[in-house]
């Protein structure tokens, strides 16, 4: 069942390539929260505002998408802006959640991914095991057409390259590709 106000709301974004990744998380069976949260009491004393906020399992996305090219910068502003606890107790009390754990996840969608990071810093603060990810244009288009043959390979991959995705899951998924059990 589809939930109509979800629709309302992802077809009111303005932004072209944020309502493309909002349609890309709700097609792999993510749970939307919200879109353009505006974090702060007053306007005045805005800290800032989230794309889009996606619930998996006990994982909640904070979601930005790039609006233009050479997003460096605003990546790093992202990351470093997402990640003071009293900031993300506020924004999980606002949208009444109890996530085990929060990642932050940024669409470069103007860029491939580099063969080389250009920035030690950057590279550091998406390792694996940080809750900081990049998603870049390349890769969002590799997910993209395994969404439009299966949603469940395309949902495992998505989570793989988070470094989320179950190990024992590709085992499960090649015996579904083969048919045995």
């Amino acid at each position: 069942m589809k939930d109509i106000n979800v629709e309302k709301k992802i077809a009111a974004i303005s932004n072209e390539n944020e309502q493309k990744v909002a349609e890309f998380l709700q097609k792999l069976g993510f749970e939307f929260v919200e879109c353009n949260l505006k974090v702060g009491e007053l306007d005045h004393q805005l800290l800032g505002e989230i794309d889009l906020l996606y619930k998996f399992q006990d994982y909640l996305f904070l979601v930005e998408v790039s609006k233009e090219n050479k997003a460096n910068e605003k990546r790093f502003a992202f990351f470093t802006k997402w990640v003071d606890k009293d900031v993300l107790e506020w924004i999980t009390e606002k949208c009444q959640l109890r996530p085990k754990k929060i990642i932050r996840v940024y669409f470069e969608m103007n860029a491939k991914t580099p063969e080389k990071f250009f920035s030690p810093l950057l590279e550091k603060m998406t390792k694996n095991g940080k809750m900081n990810k990049v998603v870049y244009s390349d890769r969002y288009d590799i997910f993209e057409n395994i969404l439009q043959k299966n949603s469940q390979d395309a949902k495992y991959e998505f989570l793989k390259e988070l470094g989320l995705a179950e190990q024992n899951s590709f085992k499960t998924a090649l015996k579904r590709y083969l048919g045995s059990s």
